[in-house]
């Protein structure tokens, strides 16, 4: 006589697999058991988070609607919701977020994935709208107050980051926080450590997925690949993107794994010497197995943590060295990183206990960048950009999270020391334009003082930034990209050297070009060093012809010299 297994039974098999993290035959078992019992809907909805866990979201997305056609369930609602998250299909996530608060009015996962959609297409007010409401259901709800700083940060509402960041700094270590937003907000390099190791914990499961036995045999060359999500109008790819064409093919096989990318920088990218993998619509598994295929000796990840990542791939170990570089400016926390491509300026040996990665350092400056001055007289003026003719032009470009009050008190300072300055920042949102008017005009300076400079096309921002006089760095996280886009335009930046990575990078950029001079080591002389360079003839006639050597710049940042000292060091991690 036959008899059905009984449903208790496969789920305890399947969450026995879960455990021991075996998800292929997890899998197998779920499909085995919607044999039996077809119109579960708690079945296909766990073999879609199997699915989405493996990457693999079209299956996922699949099996989350199977689950709906049989029942109306807040999960699968919710879970479609994430899935089209990440798909950046930001209206769909919405709408199904909403389709699970209708069916459960205090489901407060439904919330927090709506306030994740809401933030990330920018409108802030409802995200804290949201966030206000989760926090009324569940009072300390912790990923609500992490996103709810963010947005204070964003939108440069400091007094507001203040009342919570003591409860944000009483959860550093619970695995929510992300390591990027910590870097942003801190220099203390032991609490980056802690945040980043103990979100790693959390959030990343080791993944399973065996892959390929790669080949012991030695290759002929050196086979070296990239993987990344952000070659497109992206400051990862404009810094990056003529080093590919400067390896040596006599001694390296270059390949290249990109997903997220336009056809536009698609097609650029295939004319370099290298094998072009387009990984976009493969799932994890898949660009797994095409990876291992290439038996790659080093895997250098530029993405790492950041949100277009797929380090699913990079935990099954692909390659034979796998590196982290120029994607995040800090440890990933993360133990399958062999290597952080870096300097000693921006990591002092001494910080090596705070990195799970060993530091491989470059002898030079660490980033790389296209290698071009543009120091020709600009092709815009000053009327163009709403900036005054004959007005000292103080400037920063970077994004209004890097801002910070302790910063923005010393700008202000210089303000009301040079009385024909003006402030030029980039506008980043319409709240922090706001609030920022605000805390000028609360500081006693005329708030006309203030000019925003709008997102334009690269080249044309490339172009207007010779229209400053002086760019002013920012402490926490530096300028990065936008510090070497005001180097290669021959404009001066002032920086004060901070304790962790991305608080050293334009010390690192500047001195590679002997502008140490540029780089401060307290608040009290950035501000001296920045009114002196505007105002001292002498000073600013020494920083500009250095700067504006076109030789020495060239030289220094060759391209080719650069892949030169790059191949040396990560042919020593092999041997």
């Amino acid at each position: 006589m036959n008899t059905k297994k009984p449903l208790e039974e496969f789920i305890s098999n399947i969450k026995e697999c879960l455990e021991s993290e075996d998800y292929e035959k997890a899998t197998k078992i779920l499909l085995d058991a919607l044999d039996v019992y077809p119109n579960q809907p708690s079945l296909l909805i766990n073999l879609g988070n199997i699915y989405k866990y493996l990457g693999s979201y079209g299956q996922a997305e699949n099996y989350y609607k199977k689950s709906l056609e049989i029942e109306n369930l807040k999960e699968a609602n919710n879970n479609l919701s994430v899935i089209y998250l990440e798909k950046n299909s930001i209206d769909e996530s919405i709408s199904f977020a909403k389709k699970a608060l209708e069916l459960d009015p205090y489901y407060v996962d439904a919330y927090f994935n709506l306030s994740l959609a809401y933030e990330k297409s920018g409108d802030y007010e409802n995200t804290k709208e949201i966030l206000k409401k989760i926090l009324q259901i569940h009072n300390d709800y912790p990923n609500a107050l992490i996103l709810l700083y963010r947005i204070y940060q964003n939108t440069c509402d400091w007094e507001k980051m203040k009342s919570i960041e003591n409860k944000i700094n009483e959860i550093t270590e619970m695995g929510i926080e992300h390591p990027f937003m910590n870097i942003s907000r801190s220099e203390n390099i032991e609490m980056n450590y802690k945040v980043a190791t103990s979100w790693a914990k959390k959030n990343l499961i080791p993944f399973r997925n065996q892959p390929k036995k790669q080949s012991s045999q030695k290759n002929k060359k050196v086979r070296l690949g990239y993987i990344c999500g952000e070659f497109r109008n992206h400051p990862t790819f404009h810094l990056i993107k003529n080093l590919f064409k400067s390896h040596d093919t006599k001694k390296f096989e270059v390949y290249i794994f990109s997903f997220n990318h336009d056809e536009e920088t698609k097609i650029k990218l295939k004319k370099n010497k290298c094998e072009f993998y387009d990984i976009t619509q493969k799932s994890d598994s898949e660009s797994i197995d095409i990876i291992n295929n290439c038996n790659l000796d080093i895997l250098i990840d530029l993405s790492v943590v950041i949100s277009n990542n797929r380090i699913n791939i990079l935990k099954s170990k692909p390659a034979k060295k796998i590196i982290s570089y120029l994607g995040f400016p800090g440890t990933s926390g993360c133990k399958h990183y062999d290597y952080l491509l870096t300097d000693k300026i921006v990591t002092p040996t001494d910080h090596q206990p705070f990195y799970t990665e060993k530091l491989l350092f470059l002898p030079n400056c660490y980033q790389i960048n296209d290698g071009k001055s543009n120091f020709s007289k600009t092709t815009e003026n000053r009327k163009q950009h709403q900036l005054p003719e004959n007005s000292i032009v103080l400037a920063s470009f970077n994004q209004s999270f890097k801002l910070d009050s302790v910063m923005f008190n010393c700008w202000l300072e210089i303000l009301k020391e040079l009385d024909d300055s003006v402030l030029w920042l980039l506008e980043d949102n319409e709240i922090a334009k706001k609030f920022l008017h605000q805390y000028v005009e609360k500081n006693n300076i005329d708030s006309e003082r203030l000019i925003f400079a709008k997102r334009i096309d690269r080249k044309i921002h490339l172009e207007r930034i010779k229209l400053a006089n002086v760019i002013l760095d920012t402490r926490i996280y530096n300028g990065h990209t936008t510090t070497i886009d005001a180097l290669q335009s021959g404009v001066p930046v002032v920086t004060k050297t901070g304790n962790h990575f991305a608080s050293r990078v334009s010390s690192s950029l500047l001195l590679s070009l002997g502008l140490d001079e540029l780089c401060c080591n307290n608040l009290k002389d950035y501000k001296q060093k920045v009114i002196d360079v505007c105002t001292n003839k002498k000073t600013m006639a020494r920083i500009f012809n250095k700067l504006t050597d076109k030789k020495n710049y060239e030289e220094i940042h060759d391209n080719k010299v650069f892949a030169k000292k790059l191949e040396k060091i990560l042919i020593k991690t092999i041997v």
